[in-house]
């Protein structure tokens, strides 16, 4: 616990859980726009376009885990490993006495309290956007459903980080483990023109998972996440310790 405390003070004075934040409310205020721009076209056409507030915040679950997530919980998981390499801080960290696999853990721990913020923000930031383009407040019920799809999904997210966390370990730089995770966004724009036969591709699991929330036929063919996830983060996390407590340190 004292490892996770000192790991919390260093996120503290870091820039990265404001920028983390801003990274939030980017799928809220691309989907307004996305909806803006719908209205438009339809009200040129003389038709008009109603989205409950349940599929907005559906919409958002699926941009932010197909395009955003991605890439913010892997620099802010590299970021936690990196730093202590390339400042030149790693020789004392594990000179602590402590293992470094506990070091390694509490590192995770502290970037997950970090990411489960920015994921719960992009709930309030969903409304704030949504709002001008809905044009009505959503009800206690939508915001409570928006969070729990938001926190599924955040959580099957999180589930793929130890696959960017054993390349920033092995790596100790940066371009490998975020190299992987622009893949995962790649891989997942692919699934959305594959079709269902792509929904397996477990990058796409999380954003597929959020949108199978608001529609449920989606779900017959998506692999249930809570199968096919924890083994990845298990699998992953373990070649990570193994990877940090058989290497040298410089």
């Amino acid at each position: 616990m004292a490892i996770l405390r000192a790991e919390l003070l260093k996120w503290k004075r870091s820039w990265v859980h404001w920028a983390a934040l801003l990274a939030a409310g980017v799928a809220p205020a691309f989907n307004a726009l996305l909806v803006w721009g719908a209205r438009r076209v339809a009200g040129t056409a003389g038709e008009g376009v109603s989205i409950p507030w349940e599929g907005f915040f559906a919409q958002v679950g699926l941009f932010a885990n197909l395009l955003v997530y991605p890439l913010l919980f892997g620099f802010v998981v590299t970021y936690a490993v990196v730093r202590e390499y390339q400042e030149g801080a790693a020789t004392n960290l594990f000179a602590l006495p402590a293992s470094r696999t506990g070091i390694l853990l509490a590192k995770l721990g502290a970037a997950a309290l970090i990411l489960a913020v920015a994921v719960v923000a992009a709930v309030p930031l969903a409304v704030i956007a949504g709002l001008p383009v809905l044009g009505y407040l959503p009800s206690w019920d939508a915001v409570a459903a928006g969070l729990g799809l938001h926190l599924v999904a955040g959580l099957a997210q999180f589930l793929l980080v130890p696959v960017v966390l054993w390349l920033a370990v092995l790596g100790r730089n940066y371009v490998l483990p975020l190299a992987a995770a622009g893949f995962f966004v790649v891989a997942n724009i692919f699934t959305a023109f594959a079709g269902d036969e792509a929904l397996w591709i477990p990058t796409a699991i999380p954003a597929w998972t959020a949108q199978a929330r608001y529609l449920p036929e989606i779900a017959a063919h998506l692999p249930a996440w809570w199968v096919q996830l924890p083994p990845l983060f298990l699998g992953f996390l373990a070649l990570a310790a193994l990877t940090v407590t058989r290497r040298d340190v410089v």
